[in-house]
């Protein structure tokens, strides 16, 4: 069962990102008025859409950090079998929120930060960035906006799941999006969605 402090609330999500989104805006101002690149700036930039990117898409680090634009696509994501954790190739759908951050990362990389491989979306050196690393990264994140450090970038997948639920999405596409093997991993986000708690609420 997935404890409740291992997942963010809206408030507590909005909160990261805008901590994250507010550095992106003055590294991408710091890029593009120098004639060099600056990693730090860059690693700025990168960590928002990776981190933003998961958290309207629900994917596991490990998969988004070795995705591909070539796996991208207008409507969904392929993960390729040997990124995934059951090593089966598998379809992650999004809406216009994620294709929005996708065209925008994909307009920086090819006008502002110029490094690394293109095909790699969140890559600027070349190579497959560390989960450790970009752990180091999101702990950092955290603890700028103020929030709990035993969250995790993991967390961001328990948030997106829970905000599926609350949102209507049934179940079985859900269990889907996430690419759960079986749809009890799924029901385990049940009881962390904000109807559940609400009615515990007006129960008791």
């Amino acid at each position: 069962m997935i404890s409740a402090d291992r997942v963010l609330s809206e408030q507590q999500l909005s909160k990261l990102l805008k901590i994250i989104k507010v550095e992106k805006e003055k590294s991408i101002l710091a890029v593009q008025g120098s004639s060099k690149r600056n990693p730090k700036e860059v690693r700025n930039i990168i960590d928002y859409f990776l981190f933003r990117i998961i958290s309207v898409t629900g994917l596991r680090i490990s998969e988004a950090l070795t995705l591909r634009w070539s796996d991208v696509h207008t409507e969904f994501l392929v993960i390729q079998k040997q990124n995934s954790k059951n090593g089966r190739k598998g379809t992650v759908y999004f809406g216009d929120k994620a294709s929005s951050l996708f065209d925008e990362l994909r307009r920086l990389k090819s006008e502002t930060i110029k490094r690394g491989n293109p095909d790699l979306v969140f890559s600027f050196t070349g190579i497959v960035p560390s989960r450790s690393y970009a752990h180091s990264r999101f702990k950092k994140w955290l603890s700028l906006a103020g929030l709990p450090l035993q969250l995790s970038i993991h967390s961001l997948r328990h948030t997106y799941a829970t905000l599926c639920l609350d949102k209507g999405l049934s179940l079985a596409f859900v269990k889907n999006n996430l690419r759960h093997q079986s749809v009890a991993s799924t029901s385990a986000y049940l009881h962390l969605t904000q109807e559940s708690r609400q009615k515990i609420k007006s129960l008791f």
